[in-house]
């Protein structure tokens, strides 16, 4: 078990650095009403104060809690459960971080539009 939850721990960690905060929308020169820099920076904050992280956390503590009650309702038991519990917590944690991640970037390109910029591509 401890191989298994040591590479879901190591995948959580290495996930809740994927935060978008380094997400700069692709935006129209021509449009722009103010200092790009700045006004990326600011947005970036605001999408801060949803953190990708407590997402991959949701996702993992779903996945390892569904998981286990899988591993368990087809007959697993013991450490062949852990097993199953470990792999739901890995992939729920991937999957929380990457939607709290798109939220994130969502966040930044609404911002930015709403000050004036034409935002181009995600």
């Amino acid at each position: 078990m401890k191989p298994t939850l040591a590479a879901s721990l190591l995948t959580l960690a290495l996930c809740s650095g994927c935060a978008s905060t380094q997400y700069r929308p692709l935006v129209d020169s021509g449009v722009s009403r103010g200092n790009y820099d700045d006004d990326v920076a600011d947005c970036q904050h605001l999408a801060d104060q949803r953190p990708a992280a407590a997402q991959a956390v949701g996702g993992a503590t779903a996945g390892a809690v569904l998981g286990a009650l899988f591993g368990l309702a087809v007959g697993l038991r013991g450490d062949d459960v852990a097993h199953v519990a470990a792999w739901g917590a890995a992939s729920g944690g991937i999957n929380g971080a990457a939607w709290g991640s798109d939220e994130q970037r969502e966040i930044v390109s609404r911002c930015m539009a709403g000050r004036g910029y034409n935002i181009v591509a995600n």
